[in-house]
């Protein structure tokens, strides 16, 4: 179950997820897109988070986020 499900554009999803690899836990952000069939996909593109390293990486986006300027880059 997806923690966040969000609309990119018609064919594509940001999807942040938990996952385990190797037995570790991970948050997954993975741009998923519609497949010939219709369904979603995961794509290749995202990154998986190491638990510890989530408040470096949310006070990161924060910041980010502060210095766009209004109306985009």
């Amino acid at each position: 179950m997806p923690v966040l499900d969000l609309q990119k554009n018609a064919r594509e999803r940001l999807r942040v997820t938990h996952t385990n690899f190797k037995g570790k836990p991970y948050v997954d952000l993975r741009i998923w897109y519609v497949d010939g069939a219709g369904d979603y996909q995961p794509s290749r593109s995202g990154v998986s988070i190491r638990p510890d390293h989530l408040s470096e990486v949310v006070r990161a986006l924060t910041l980010a986020g502060r210095e766009v300027p209004q109306g985009g880059i």
